[in-house]
């Protein structure tokens, strides 16, 4: 019996306060970086929410654009009675314009939804995980020292810009002379192939995604507007692309 007895005593000394401790802070940590895993997800889906609905409002004004043209061109087919059979071509073609843009509508509005629903699975997920580290420390004695790390940070330089460049209306010497007015100010341009999925803006605008790169995409917009191509637009994006990334939509006059 004292045999025994000395054997639990000897455990509990075994294990330490201080090792109590670490244990503590080792599933604190553990805990909070799940949290922020889930936070940076929400946070990455509802960029994503708002981009779609941002791409949902451009192909409604895409129908709308279409449905004037439309009743327009009926309009003068109506009148000119020439050509007959030209015009039923033509206006098949239309139709079908307004169906396909009905269809994509659709299909962005259903993408919303599923969004949605798994933006809300999301929250609560995350509103669990805050319950268990509130609780966590509030069963918390001791805290130990903090040991404060210096992340690192990269500087945002024109050269390490990431940027993708989207042409419309704009003739192959005017690009040309535009580009080497980029690439004079250091900046390393792509000219990626249009989506046919991807919308652009009415006028020249310049998207960045993270404040750091904000002085660059200034300066980018800046040689834009010396190269005498009208207004340039500076605009933050929804998408989650990385800190570096910079769009651009190159709209002619």
């Amino acid at each position: 019996m004292s045999e025994d007895n000395n054997s639990g005593l000897n455990l509990t000394n075994g294990l330490s306060f201080p090792m109590i401790i670490a244990i503590t802070a080792l599933i604190l940590s553990l805990t909070s970086g799940i949290v922020n895993y889930r936070q940076n997800n929400l946070s990455n889906l509802e960029s994503s929410l708002r981009d779609t609905r941002d791409q949902l409002q451009l192909a409604k004004n895409d129908i709308t654009d279409i449905r004037t043209t439309t009743v327009q061109q009926l309009v003068e087919a109506e009148i000119a009675l020439k050509n007959q059979g030209q015009l039923k071509q033509q206006n098949s073609k239309l139709t079908e314009k307004l169906n396909e843009s009905n269809i994509r509508m659709k299909e962005l509005e259903r993408q919303i939804r599923r969004m949605d629903h798994k933006i809300t699975s999301q929250k609560s997920a995350l509103r669990a995980a805050k319950r268990k580290i509130n609780k966590a420390n509030a069963t918390k004695k001791k805290t130990p020292k903090n040991v404060a790390s210096k992340a690192g940070s990269s500087t945002a330089t024109n050269a390490s810009a990431n940027i993708d460049i989207y042409t419309k209306q704009m003739g192959p010497s005017l690009q040309h002379s535009i580009t080497n007015a980029i690439q004079a100010k250091g900046f390393k341009p792509k000219f990626p192939k249009l989506l046919a999925s991807m919308s652009l803006t009415k006028k020249t605008t310049v998207f960045y995604y993270h404040d750091n790169y904000q002085k660059v995409a200034a300066k980018l917009a800046n040689v834009l507007i010396a190269s005498d191509i009208g207004e340039v637009i500076l605009r933050k994006g929804v998408s989650p692309y990385s800190n570096n990334k910079i769009i651009v939509h190159l709209i002619g006059q």
